[in-house]
């Protein structure tokens, strides 16, 4: 006779695997310069001037700021933030000749105190308050930003 499993046991055993991979270190970045970027996996946070163009208002608090459902995609913005559509790269960086520049610019997160990104592979990355323009890695091969 086959022994099946419960939905709640086995979103347990996701969580400790979760728990399990997940890097514990928090990367605490005291002041970033207009124009300075850190990287987490395949995402980039440019600090831009606090008038850089942005879009409609996406969320607030918590927000996911890269595309996917995948574990992989789960560069999450938290704290006291509100998170925009991001409408233009920041000043210095382009998208190579034959891709579009939306291709590689991601939203754009707005934070009024200090505010984490987290991940649940990467280590998190505390940041002081300002402006943050996302861009993704690009893969010249598919023509297409990468996904984790």
């Amino acid at each position: 006779m086959k022994s099946t499993a419960t939905a709640t046991a086995v979103a347990e055993a996701v969580r400790v695997v979760e728990a399990s991979a997940a890097d514990p270190e928090v990367r605490v970045v005291r002041r970033i310069e207009v124009g300075q970027a850190i990287q987490q996996g395949d995402v980039y946070l440019h600090r831009v001037a606090e008038d850089h163009p942005r879009g409609k208002q996406i969320g607030i608090e918590s927000v996911q700021i890269a595309l996917g459902t995948g574990n992989g995609a789960r560069h999450v913005a938290e704290g006291a933030v509100r998170v925009y559509a991001g409408t233009t790269l920041p000043p210095g960086v382009s998208a190579p000749d034959n891709v579009a520049a939306s291709e590689i610019c991601g939203p754009m997160v707005v934070a009024d105190e200090p505010w984490t990104l987290t991940h649940p592979e990467h280590p998190h990355h505390r940041l002081p308050a300002g402006s943050y323009q996302t861009t993704y890695q690009y893969d010249a091969q598919t023509m297409r930003r990468v996904q984790d």
